[in-house]
C-alpha cells in the first residue's frame, strides 16, 4: 500500500470534525434531490431525502490523481470514484482478490509472462464535460474500453508525472515500459503525442481485451493489478483536462477533471475544510456480497446480502486536525464513527481492550483491527554517521523502550514489532524475534562501545570523541512532542543526544526523497497480503525508484530478492523469505517500534462495518438506518 507516517496514521473512521458550531451552520437537507439514476428517457431519478454519511479528516490529499496516489489517506478518499480491474472481496479474510472492472481473474501463460484480461462490458464512466453534452444539457458518458487501461499505464510511466508507487511495481517488469518512459523524457511536458507511442508489453487486442507481458514471473502481478492506482484514463480526459488546460496540466487536479467509474463522484474538496462525495448515477447496478468468513452473519454483516449498493447517497467528511474536538462531535451524535483520544481511552476502553458497558448503553459499537501495518524509525544509511556503523542502529533498536512507546503514546493500541514481516502474513514465526528488536540497555551500552570504534575509523566522531548529536524528522501532530521527547529519554541512556526537527507532510516526503534525513519517522502499510511488499522496501534496485528510502544496499540480500520475487509461493520461497528477513534484523536499517491496533467507534445506525486489512473502496457497502439515527438523536 501506502507511505504512512507514525505520529499521524488514522483509521479513516477514526478521523477528526469540525467543531460543532461550524457543522451546525450547515444546512442539513441540502442533498434532498440529489440524482441518483435516469430512467428509460434519460430523465433524473431523484432521492427525495439523501441518505449522508458524516465522518471527518485530518489530513490533506496528497493526490486526486489515481497514478500518482501514494498514501493511505489519498487511497481512502479515491478509491471511492476510482476503480482497478480487480480488488478485494469485502468481507472473506484472509484478503481474496475479485475481478472488479475485469470481467474475469486473468488468464495466465504457464510461463507467468503473459496476462489476457477479459473487461468487463457496460461500465461506464462517471459523466464528465469531457465527454460533450446530450441533446438536453447533460454531460455524455462512455463505456470503458481495453485502450483506457493502456493509457493509464502509460501515464504511470511518463517521464513528466511523479507516479511514485504505481511505477515502482511495473518498472523493470512490463516489457517495453522502462522504453517508453526513457523516449517520454525527450518530449515537452505539454505534448501528449508520446501517449501515442505503443508499448510492446501493454495491448489492446479489442475492445474488451488486455493482454500484459512480463519481463519476467511476478506472481505479486495480480495483487498489483488490484490496485486502483490503475484505473483506466479515457482520452478524452487527457484531451480535455490536461492538454486543454491553460497552461496544460500532467496531472489532474480539479475534481471537475476526476472521470471514474465508482459509486461516487467527488463534490467538493477543499484542502483544510470539506470533502463531499455524492452517489454517482451512471454506476453500474453491483450488489453486496452474499457470503463471507465465520461470525459474520452472527454480526450482522449479511443482513444486506444480495441488495443493491450503494446504500448511502452523500459522505460528508470535516476538517479537524484535533482528535479531542472530533470526539466532542461524535459524543454530540453529529457524525457517525470516531476513533478515541489518547486522552479519553481509559475511561472508553476497559482493561481487556473493550468497550465499557456505559458506552455500550448509548448503543456505540466498537470494531478492533489489526493492520498488516509496521511503524518505524528509518535510518538514512547513506548518511556519514548511522549508515557508517551498524553497531551504533543496533544499540538504538536495543536501548528503545518500545512497550512503553506503545503504551504511552498509543494508549497500548499495538503491539511490538519484532519482524520485518507482519505478524498475520506468512514467515513471520519462521523468523522469529529479530536479535535487536528487543529492549536491553547493558547490551546497547556495549554495541555504543562498537560503535565509537567504527565512527572514529569513518572519522565522524566529534572533538571530543563522542558520537555526533542526531537529528531526527517528523511530522507535527497531536503526539510529536511526546513522541520527539520520549525519543531523546530513549538514546540519551547510552549517551546519544538528539535533535528533533518538526515537518509537514509534504516537507518531510521531500526531504526523504533528497537524503536531506538522518532518522525520521515512516511506516508502511501493506498493498498486498505477501511479505515481498515489504521486501520491496530494501532492494537496492528501488533506491532510485522511491520505495527504498532507507537507501539500504546488501548484496547478499539483492541476490535472494531478486531470486524469490519472480517464484510462486513455496516452501523454497519461504527459505529465503525468511533469510531476507534476517539479514535486514542483523543490519538495522529500521528501529522496529509496533503493528498497530486500530480501535473504532461508531453508533448503532452505521450498518456493515468491518475493517479491510488490505484494500479500499468499500464505503459503498455501508449502511445508515436513518430511522434508528434520528430515534437516537443523531443528525440527519
Amino acid at each position: 500500500m501506502k507511505w504512512f507516517y507514525v505520529v499521524s496514521i488514522v483509521v479513516v473512521a477514526a478521523l477528526t470534525a469540525l467543531p460543532l458550531t461550524y457543522l451546525r451552520s450547515e444546512r442539513e437537507g441540502q442533498f434532498d434531490g440529489l440524482t441518483i439514476g435516469w430512467d428509460e428517457d434519460g430523465k433524473p431519478i431523484k432521492k427525495k431525502k439523501a441518505i449522508v454519511l458524516y465522518d471527518s479528516f485530518s489530513s490533506t490529499l496528497r493526490s486526486l490523481d489515481a497514478v500518482t496516489c501514494g498514501d493511505t489517506w489519498s487511497s481512502a478518499i479515491q478509491s471511492n470514484f476510482y476503480e482497478g480491474l480487480y480488488g478485494y472481496h469485502y468481507l472473506k479474510r484472509p484478503p481474496v482478490v475479485v475481478p472488479v472492472l475485469a470481467a474475469e481473474m486473468p488468464e495466465i501463460s504457464d510461463d507467468g509472462l503473459t496476462y489476457t484480461i477479459k473487461i468487463r462490458k457496460g461500465v461506464n464512466y462517471s459523466r464528465n464535460a469531457c465527454f460533450g453534452r446530450e441533446s438536453d444539457g447533460r454531460f455524455k458518458t462512455r463505456e470503458v474500453k481495453a485502450k483506457d487501461f493502456v493509457l493509464s499505464f502509460k501515464r504511470c510511466a511518463d517521464f513528466h508525472i511523479r507516479p511514485g508507487l504505481s511505477w515502482a511495481f511495473l518498472s523493470k517488469r512490463v516489457k517495453g515500459l522502462d522504453d517508453f518512459r526513457r523516449k517520454t523524457r525527450s518530449y515537452k511536458s505539454t505534448d501528449f503525442s508520446r501517449y501515442e507511442m505503443e508499448v510492446e508489453g501493454i495491448k489492446a487486442l479489442d475492445d474488451y481485451t488486455l493482454r500484459i507481458r512480463l519481463n519476467e514471473p511476478f506472481p505479486q502481478f495480480q495483487y498489483v493489478l488490484a490496485m486502483h492506482s490503475y484505473a483506466p484514463c479515457p482520452q478524452e480526459a487527457v484531451d480535455y483536462w490536461l492538454a486543454g488546460s491553460n497552461p496544460p496540466l500532467t496531472e489532474f487536479r480539479k475534481k471537475e477533471s476526476l472521470v471514474g467509474t465508482g459509486a461516487y463522484m467527488l463534490k467538493t474538496y477543499e484542502a483544510k475544510n470539506k470533502i463531499i462525495l455524492v452517489r454517482n448515477p451512471d454506476f453500474r447496478k453491483q450488489f453486496y456480497p452474499s457470503e463471507g468468513e465465520e461470525g459474520d452473519k452472527k454480526l450482522g454483516l449479511l443482513d444486506d446480502a444480495g441488495k443493491r449498493v450503494p446504500f448511502i447517497d452523500v459522505i460528508r467528511y470535516d476538517w479537524m486536525p484535533q482528535t479531542y474536538s472530533s470526539w466532542m462531535t461524535f459524543l454530540a451524535k453529529r457524525k457517525d464513527a470516531a476513533g478515541i483520544p489518547r486522552e479519553t481511552f481509559e475511561f472508553v476502553i476497559t482493561p481487556g481492550k473493550e468497550l465499557t458497558d456505559k458506552w455500550r448503553k448509548r448503543h456505540i459499537y466498537l470494531r478492533k483491527t489489526w493492520s498488516p501495518a509496521i511503524y518505524w524509525i528509518a535510518f538514512n544509511m547513506e548518511d556519514k554517521v548511522v549508515g557508517a556503523s551498524k553497531s551504533l542502529r543496533q544499540a538504538l533498536c536495543l536501548v528503545y523502550d518500545v512497550e512503553n512507546h506503545i503504551k504511552v503514546l498509543y494508549n497500548g493500541r499495538g503491539k511490538r514489532a519484532t519482524s520485518i514481516i507482519p505478524s498475520s502474513f506468512d514467515g513471520h514465526e519462521q523468523v522469529g524475534d529479530g536479535p535487536y528488536y528487543r529492549l536491553d540497555v547493558d547490551a546497547a551500552r556495549k554495541k555504543i562501545a562498537q560503535a565509537k570504534k567504527e565512527l572514529a575509523a569513518a572519522g565522524v566522531l566529534d572533538s571530543n570523541g563522542e558520537i555526533p548529536e542526531l537529528k531526527f524528522d517528523m511530522t507535527r501532530g497531536d503526539r510529536s512532542s511526546t513522541f520527539g521527547d520520549f525519543v531523546k529519554q530513549q538514546f540519551r541512556k547510552v549517551g546519544v543526544k538528539v535533535k528533533i526537527v518538526y515537518n509537514d507532510w509534504s516537507t518531510l516526503q521531500e526531504k526523504v526523497n533528497n537524503k536531506q534525513v538522518q532518522l525520521y519517522t515512516m511506516g508502511w502499510h501493506a498493498d498486498y497480503p505477501d511479505a515481498e511488499n515489504f521486501f520491496q522496501l530494501f532492494y537496492s534496485g528501488n533506491i532510485d525508484k522511491g520505495t527504498n528510502d532507507t537507501n539500504y544496499r546488501n548484496p547478499r540480500f539483492d541476490k535472494l530478492y531478486k531470486t524469490a520475487r519472480v517464484m510462486p509461493d513455496t516452501p523454497e520461497r519461504m527459505k529465503l523469505y525468511v533469510e531476507m528477513a534476517r539479514i535486514i534484523g542483523e543490519d538495522c536499517p529500521v528501529l522496529l517500534l509496533s503493528e498497530p491496533l486500530g480501535f473504532g467507534v461508531y453508533y448503532e445506525w452505521l450498518k456493515n462495518v468491518k475493517a479491510h486489512p488490505i484494500g479500499y473502496g468499500f464505503m459503498k457497502y455501508r449502511r445508515i438506518d436513518s430511522d434508528l439515527r434520528k430515534k437516537l438523536g443523531g443528525r440527519n
